[in-house]
């Protein structure tokens, strides 16, 4: 160790004429054992060696700094070090001390080719290797081909390489790197061992770190080493090269200032004094702590990306405790997540994060890339405004009363709702809208004469309590809703049926009730509440109706016999006001009754063209008016309704019109035309 440290800082300090070698490279694996955080890869290696089941080609694939050239090296190493017992004479671990070994290591080896696929991509390329492949080694036991980055080898070259790659001679071996393992073909890929090599962990890197400060008697802090390897994203040679970088402007002594210089980070005070500004609701402080950051040199991007790692940090400390193996590497921050954590809950912190990372997104499309930002930060500071919207869902279901209040639980009170059809009007207090109506009172006016028919009564006894049962269901709120607009109920235990009555005007409360899902409920509810199981059925009513009518055919009513003209008079005083008049069956849609004579018509209204005077006693129906009355009446008509002289014109010749004035005795009162163009 001393050996390796005194040659270590001859390096550092540029003895015997050579350049300084920077800390990646100087501190670059030699040995399996030296590999950071692959055991699982170099343990294959291993066994591979010390059995001699070596395949012909292997791929290392995994992102930048990891390690995978490195790996490739040592693996050529083992394969040629002349102090290996294993199969073959191989070595399971390389010595680095023989003549190969040290070869290897210095880039001297004739044997160890190893290229760079961005450069050499082309199919020429692929063929002079295929030319050097049959040769023999030169120096080594095996001639080991390294390609880096092997995935920018075009589709050509790779057609070239396919047969030389399934089947080389014994003593070739084809080690492949690549960051971007899809873009090889899949005929490559099946040709090959594949290792994928993962991103180290940073316990792993601040462990390798500390070592390398140890040889090189550098003065580094904890924090300071656990901030590089959380900036170096997983790869080591990242860590590496930005220690060497802080040593330099730290002039040997690094510390976690020094690393906020490096990248343009803002320090961790900082950042949970504008994390705790946010829990606060103080907008002002919030924002200004983020100029600082951003005058400071901290990036809005980078900034969102710290933010959001202080709150899954605080978050993984209140869910999984603050000794976590998911928060390795990040002790000094501890109490810092601590602190945050009593401020705000599980969710708040995941609709912080969700906030961070939609503006994230927005940073990298908008003009100013800290407008973004600054906007996450005002939402940010309304969390405590925030409602969850699953729990707001989950108390419509529940129908529990919601309020503005109670945001932290996810509620908001429900406010008065107009009275819909069915329930009275006037209503002292407005009811929720699962609340079965009272049955209205007796209507005032008089019905027709089909709703003279008794009805059943308008509410079965413990209604509530089947609404009450609905609603505990989760989606029963939904139901108890739709029930809560039923007209009437009518219940037959001994049948085993209960009939619902709704308007024309309701079907989507019916179409709400009829799904299967939504009937189950309610069935299973009604089978609770009256111990025992009914079907529901589905009755049409009119609106405001008190009751639900019976499913039988309504009563045939009988026509109205014909009043002689001069008994038409207007109603007295003293009859009710509002009288309902039978209702006209038409035979279809815009047809006159054929079969029917026509209602009865107050007196006043249009001329009495055919109809005598007053004082005539005759009660028997009036005889048809001839052709001239019939043609009189019309003129009378269009005189006293003037119209388009093209409509005058089909009015006084049309046929059906003169028909119809003889149907009805001559009385036109009026004549228009419809939006189709028809005349009546």
């Amino acid at each position: 160790m001393a050996a390796k440290r005194a040659e270590s800082k001859a390096k550092k300090e540029g003895a015997s004429g050579e350049a300084y070698v920077v800390f990646a490279r100087r501190f670059r694996p030699q040995t399996f054992g030296d590999v950071v955080g692959q055991q699982m890869v170099t343990a294959a290696l291993h066994h591979a060696l010390k059995t001699g089941r070596l395949a012909q080609a292997f791929l290392f694939t995994g992102p930048r700094g990891v390690g995978k050239t490195s790996l490739a090296r040592i693996f050529a190493k083992a394969l040629n070090c002349l102090k290996g017992k294993g199969a073959n004479g191989v070595a399971e671990e390389p010595c680095n001390e023989c003549e190969s070994c040290l070869s290897i290591q210095n880039g001297s080896a004739l044997d160890v080719v190893e290229m760079d696929a961005a450069t050499n991509r082309g199919i020429g390329d692929v063929q002079k290797l295929r030319e050097n492949v049959g040769l023999a080694p030169a120096q080594l036991r095996y001639k080991i081909y390294i390609v880096d980055e092997v995935h920018m080898l075009t589709t050509e070259a790779w057609n070239a390489f396919l047969k030389t790659l399934e089947e080389p001679p014994a003593h070739v071996k084809f080690v492949f790197a690549t960051t971007d393992p899809d873009k090889i073909p899949e005929t490559i890929l099946s040709r090959c061992q594949r290792f994928d090599l993962r991103r180290i962990g940073l316990v792993d890197i601040v462990k390798r770190l500390k070592q390398i400060c140890d040889e090189e008697e550098v003065d580094a802090t904890t924090g300071a080493l656990e901030r590089i390897a959380g900036l170096a994203k997983g790869g080591l040679r990242d860590a590496e090269g930005m220690l060497d970088q802080a040593v330099n402007l730290g002039e040997g002594k690094v510390d976690e200032a020094v690393v906020r210089q490096i990248s343009g980070a803002a320090p961790d005070e900082l950042l949970f004094d504008l994390l705790h500004a946010c829990a606060d609701g103080k907008v002002s402080d919030a924002l200004t702590l983020a100029g600082q950051a951003i005058e400071a040199g901290a990036d809005p991007d980078d900034l969102l990306v710290e933010l959001a790692e202080r709150l899954r940090g605080t978050l993984i400390a209140r869910t999984c405790g603050a000794e976590s193996s998911l928060l390795e590497g990040q002790s000094h921050l501890k109490d810092s997540y601590a602190k945050l954590g009593a401020k705000l809950g599980e969710d708040q912190l995941l609709q912080l994060m969700q906030l961070f990372a939609q503006a994230r997104r927005q940073v990298k499309d908008a003009a100013q890339a800290r407008l973004p930002l600054e906007m996450s930060i005002v939402r940010a500071s309304r969390t405590k405004e925030l409602v969850d919207l699953g729990k707001l869902v989950s108390a419509l279901e529940s129908g529990a009363p919601l309020n503005r209040s109670a945001a932290a639980s996810g509620g908001i009170r429900e406010g008065p709702r107009p009275n819909p059809a069915g329930r009275p009007a006037g209503s002292a207090e407005p009811r929720p809208a699962a609340t079965p109506p009272r049955p209205p009172e007796p209507a005032r006016e008089k019905e027709p004469k089909e709703s003279d028919a008794p009805a059943p009564a308008g509410w079965p006894d413990r209604w509530n309590d089947v609404i009450e049962e609905v609603r505990k269901e989760k989606g029963g709120a939904f139901i108890a809703s739709a029930l809560g607009h039923v007209q009437g109920a009518r219940l037959d235990l001994e049948g085993g049926r209960i009939e619902l009555g709704l308007s024309a005007a309701q079907m989507f409360y019916r179409e709400t009730l009829e799904q299967s899902e939504r009937q189950a409920l309610l069935r299973q509810a009604l089978e609770r509440v009256y111990g025992r199981p009914l079907a529901v059925a589905f009755v049409r009513v009119q609106a405001n109706s008190a009751a639900v009518r019976a499913p039988a055919a309504p009563p045939v009513r009988p026509a109205p016999a014909p009043k002689p003209p001069e008994a038409r008079r207007a109603p007295e005083a003293d009859e009710p006001a509002g009288v309902v008049e039978a209702e006209v069956a038409f035979d279809e849609e815009g047809a006159l009754p054929m079969d029917e004579p026509p209602p009865p018509e107050p007196e006043g209204e249009g001329e009495d063209a055919g109809g005598g005077s007053g004082d005539d006693d005759e009660t028997g129906p009036a005889a048809p008016a001839k052709p001239a009355e019939v043609e009189d009446a019309v003129a009378a008509v269009m005189h006293a309704n003037p119209v388009a002289p093209v409509d005058e014109k089909a009015v006084r010749e049309n046929p059906v019109v003169k028909a119809l004035v003889d149907r009805v005795d001559g009385e036109v009162r009026r004549v228009e035309r419809r939006p189709g163009g028809s005349q009546r």
